[in-house]
């Protein structure tokens, strides 16, 4: 409970600057909206990237899985940033942009178990910065919307999931051992089942979202549909 007051201050932040940039910065509700992501993106992944590098002696360990939340207090902080944000952003996907409903219930529910359990904070931490990382760059090609910036975006994208996979299979891993009672930390009986699940879920839409720009790439550039996409 330390930083809950994060939770209804990110929400208020960012449904503070998209009122201002829709009311008074002229810009439509999906420029708005894009923006206020870009701004959540970028400091939610320089949260994750400082708490990686805070606690990074226990990347790679159980304890970057399992370890109490109450260890890892920036972590905690973070955690709680980015339930304000996606409280604040699921209005929008409910309202204008559904296909990105199932990402942020994922994202909630992966959040929300992980504050009841008091554990997988740390883990967020990384899978904040990782997928954040992606995440900027696709909000600045919305803002830019070049096809240089669409190629670069696909090709950084895809490195960024490559190593979210790889760090998702360690998850897993973790969560393994502890099903095979190999753990001899403390927490809820369901904690496992939940961050592998909860995990993988993560990975997959993930991967569906690169599946995705990879056949607009295909499409686009690839078979030479740019052009008449652009005229269309």
């Amino acid at each position: 409970m330390l930083y809950f007051w994060a939770v209804p201050a990110s929400f208020g932040l960012c449904s503070a600057l998209f009122l201002l940039l829709s009311l008074f910065g002229g810009f439509r509700v999906e420029p708005s909206c894009s923006r206020v992501s870009a701004f959540h993106h970028f400091v939610a992944m320089l949260l994750g990237m400082w708490v990686h590098w805070e606690y990074r002696e226990r990347m790679g360990t159980e304890t970057a899985v399992f370890g109490a939340n109450s260890d890892f207090p920036h972590a905690v902080l973070l955690q709680h940033f980015n339930l304000g944000y996606f409280l604040y952003d699921t209005v929008h996907v409910v309202v204008w942009d559904q296909k990105f409903l199932v990402h942020h219930l994922v994202a909630i529910a992966g959040y929300a178990s992980s504050e009841v359990a008091n554990v997988f904070g740390l883990a967020n931490a990384v899978n904040t910065w990782i997928t954040e990382l992606g995440s900027l760059m696709y909000s600045a090609y919305l803002v830019f919307r070049t096809d240089r910036f669409y190629v670069g975006f696909v090709l950084f994208y895809t490195v960024t999931r490559v190593y979210f996979a790889l760090w998702s299979a360690d998850v897993v891993r973790h969560a393994i051992n502890a099903l095979q009672g190999k753990s001899l930390l403390t927490y809820p009986f369901w904690a496992p089942y939940c961050s592998m699940g909860l995990q993988l879920a993560l990975l997959v839409v993930n991967l569906l979202f690169l599946a995705t720009h990879w056949r607009k790439l295909w499409r686009r550039y690839i078979r030479g549909e740019a052009t008449k996409e652009r005229q269309d």
